[in-house]
């Protein structure tokens, strides 16, 4: 994940979805920040997908 470059941008997210943030990452013992850049990645990957459309 070190290599991994991330641009500065601002995601807002509900009390909802944090709190399902949390519950996955307990679930799947991973950190929370490790998850939020899993579903950055897919969240951008889909925008890519729907540009290349």
């Amino acid at each position: 994940m070190a290599t991994d470059k991330f641009e500065h941008a601002t995601f807002y997210l509900t009390s909802e979805q944090v709190n399902s943030i949390k519950k996955l990452a307990r679930k799947n013992q991973i950190s929370r920040s490790a998850l939020v850049r899993m579903i950055i990645r897919e969240y951008l990957a889909r925008q890519d997908e729907d540009k290349e459309s």
